[in-house]
């Protein structure tokens, strides 16, 4: 069991993610995960003071460290073509390193239709996705290397693109690789904003 109190958190939130994915939210109990982790029950419990809690801790702390690496692998890229490509390659590439958090953000999903407070996060996380895409988008038009109508409609899009990609992925026996075939759809797009800009 790892110390200090950071450590012993993160120990927690991926032993959660572990119980969650093999049994799924409802059949996982807090002592549950205290069990799998060698967690004292009062260890756990002075973090997290229901699973619904730490449920929703754990998709902000799995999702941030998802955005905060694509951000840095981006963060010192001027041109505007290059950072989207860069992005998009990127994420690609986490998603493949990260299966299991892809499988637990579908279970989370799947909560989140009948949970108000999970609810809110997807929410949250929804527009802060678009908010994002559309910014990289929008430098693009900027600059003049790429065009489109509305940028927020083709961020909606990417997004709606990504869902449905790992949503079949790990809803069927797959004949494709998860992050090679959301790059692929990714890039299309990308290739019809630069053509339509004559690029």
């Amino acid at each position: 069991m790892p110390r200090g109190r950071e450590n012993r958190k993160e120990h927690i939130l991926e032993t959660a993610l572990r119980c969650f994915n093999e049994t799924g939210y409802h059949l996982t109990s807090l002592d549950a995960i205290a069990l799998a982790g060698g967690i004292s029950k009062g260890g756990l419990y002075y973090h997290f003071q229901s699973k619904n809690a730490l449920f929703i801790e754990l998709f902000h702390y799995r999702g941030q460290r998802y955005l905060d690496q694509v951000r840095a692998y981006v963060r010192d890229i001027a041109e505007p073509v290059e950072r989207l490509d860069a992005f998009v390659s990127r994420a690609s590439n986490i998603m493949k390193d990260n299966e299991d958090f892809m499988r637990f953000f579908l279970e989370f999903m799947s909560i989140g239709a009948r949970d108000p407070e999970i609810r809110q996060v997807m929410t949250d996380y929804y527009a802060m996705s678009i908010d994002n895409f559309s910014r990289i988008i929008e430098d693009g038009i900027a600059s003049g290397v790429l065009h489109a109508d509305s940028p927020r409609d083709v961020a909606r899009g990417v997004y709606f693109l990504s869902m449905g990609v790992f949503f079949t992925y790990f809803t069927i026996n797959p004949d494709f690789a998860l992050g090679d075939q959301h790059d692929m759809h990714i890039n299309n797009i990308l290739s019809a904003l630069k053509r339509s800009n004559g690029i």
